[in-house]
């Protein structure tokens, strides 16, 4: 089985996983009404789909390779800061925005990223939110390592800002 192969059905599974996690925590009888959650166009559906999401996307670059040593999930929006007003879904920056804390950059935690954010592509398509767009099904990884994280540079100021910190969803 292909690399790519192989990320398609780590994401597929994910995201079975994920309308699972949905179904129990909106209290409905299975995942097939979770999916439809998505067609009637529920947008609670979409957020907590995405949130689960995001940490079992963190746990598997965490699984992957043994230089991550967390993973944080944040809102771009929320990151303007000042009087920039946040857009009505659909959104205009990526769907689930995920920086990698490692302690040294490699190009194979890119190359992972960039077959994550193909499959995660495919995976919504099939949801079939009739108001998703390209963006809401984008996954965008942010590779910072411990020099930027510590001299506060680029995404590593994130890591630890009073103003928007945020949100851990896997630590090693």
């Amino acid at each position: 089985m292909s690399t790519m192969e192989f990320e398609n059905t780590v994401v597929t599974n994910m995201v079975e996983e994920a309308l699972e996690c949905y179904a129990e925590k909106a209290g409905l009888k299975d995942k097939e009404q979770a999916r439809d959650a998505f067609l009637a166009d529920d947008c609670r559906a979409c957020d907590y789909v995405r949130y689960v999401l995001s940490r079992k996307l963190g746990e598997y670059l965490g699984s992957v390779d043994d230089s991550v040593r967390a993973v944080y999930t944040f809102e771009p929006e929320q990151a303007t800061g000042g009087d920039v007003a946040i857009p009505e879904r659909p959104n205009l920056s990526p769907g689930i925005n995920l920086i990698a804390r490692v302690s040294h950059k490699d190009s194979d935690l890119s190359s992972v990223a960039a077959s994550l954010r193909s499959a995660l592509m495919e995976e919504c398509r099939r949801l079939g939110c009739p108001n998703c767009t390209a963006l809401c099904s984008e996954l965008d990884i942010q590779i910072v390592d411990e020099d930027e994280v510590q001299e506060g540079i680029g995404y590593g100021a994130l890591i630890n800002s009073l103003h928007m910190r945020p949100m851990e969803v896997w630590c090693r």
